[in-house]
């Protein structure tokens, strides 16, 4: 037997990914659907109506007790004092040199509980790193990723389907509002929130009902399209949101990737890395994250070389297809160098140059939505 070989981990929805027919990829050690009727397909139903995405392999993790509130101050980088009960916010959990940890968002039930939501690679780190930092607190940190499924509806019709589901109407829920309700019959946690660049929820509820909930999305409205890894990769590109070992890293802070807005260092709490972030904030960094367009429909991958006017500077972090744009687009970081957007730049991909400029972030921002 094989001691190195890794255990691929399993959504509770596998066998109805199995029936849908879906192209399975391996991703932060899950099998997950890449695609069911094709990414192009797939992203353009999220841009115009909705898509359905199973993303139960993101982590959970609570943190309860009377000490939740400054222990978390501490670990995070946005100041909790403004985040009320029954809100969700993005964050970050950083080094000391002001590295990434983790991006996350943080879900406050009340002041002596809360959740942290964390990529899937991450979890046994970041469940790690807050022990690691607990002793002084009177907290009780809890791993809920193995029992929890979750479900992601996103895009303009999201917030009107999934209300036929439950008495609570979702269109009443704000912008990053939480709350725990039933939907499909089934006890969970919805926010008003996403990944992909559009309105929509992300539904939290115990794994054993993954099924029912799924199989009660797509039968309460038949323009509901399943839509996976892909398409979300491609959507949050757009966005020009950070995905993690990408754009962020533990040699990548969050002032580096252009997510400093999600860094409150003037908060009165001291926080792991603020002194770092606090002189990145207030002086500049060497490195900065740019998104570009290319010319040509060549796809640049993360970790291609960037050049401007000959001189190498840069990589790229992550690039795709742009099915609204119909163009490649990217993301990469410059560093010693200030580019706009407008200037010309090159990628180097397979030993060949290829023409691209700088551009505007995001490439795609959302207008509205049905209701």
């Amino acid at each position: 037997m094989d001691q190195n070989k890794k255990t691929i981990k399993l959504s509770p929805l596998a066998a109805t990914h199995e029936r849908l027919g879906a192209s399975m990829t391996e991703f932060a050690d899950w099998s997950l659907p890449l695609y069911y009727s094709g990414i192009l397909d797939e992203h353009l139903a999220v841009r115009s109506y909705a898509g359905l995405f199973d993303v139960s392999h993101m982590g959970e993790i609570e943190i309860r007790g009377t000490h939740a509130l400054p222990f978390l101050q501490k670990l995070l980088t946005i100041d909790l004092e403004n985040v009320t009960p029954d809100r969700c916010h993005y964050s970050m959990m950083c080094y000391e040199h002001g590295g990434t940890v983790d991006d996350c968002f943080v879900y406050c039930f009340s002041r002596v509980r809360y959740w942290l939501v964390v990529n899937a690679a991450n979890i046994a780190k970041d469940t790690s790193w807050l022990r690691d930092h607990a002793s002084r607190y009177s907290v009780t940190i809890r791993d809920l990723s193995g029992e929890t499924a979750k479900l992601d509806v996103q895009g303009p019709a999201a917030v009107s389907i999934a209300s036929r589901l439950s008495v609570f109407p979702f269109t009443l829920l704000d912008r990053f509002g939480v709350v725990e309700v039933r939907i499909a019959e089934v006890p969970a946690v919805v926010s008003r929130s996403g990944y992909t660049g559009e309105d929509g929820l992300e539904i939290y509820f115990d794994s054993s009902y993954a099924a029912k909930v799924w199989d009660r999305f797509c039968e309460s409205d038949e323009k509901l399209k399943p839509a996976g890894l892909g398409a979300r990769d491609s959507l949050r590109v757009e966005a020009c949101y950070s995905l993690y070992g990408h754009e962020l890293s533990e040699h990548i802070s969050p002032v580096e990737a252009g997510v400093g807005w999600a860094v409150h260092h003037r908060k009165k709490d001291d926080f792991i890395g603020k002194k770092l972030l606090s002189k990145q904030k207030e002086e500049g960094t060497v490195k900065h994250l740019h998104a570009f367009t290319m010319r040509d429909r060549v796809v640049p991958r993360d970790g291609y070389e960037i050049f401007d006017r000959g001189d190498r500077v840069g990589w790229v972090s992550s690039g795709a297809f742009s099915p609204g744009l119909k163009k490649t687009i990217g993301l990469g970081f410059i560093e010693n160098r200030k580019l706009a957007p407008g200037d010309e730049i090159e990628i180097g991909v397979r030993n060949q140059r290829h023409a691209a400029s700088v551009t505007q972030r995001p490439f795609y921002e959302y207008k509205g939505g049905m209701t």
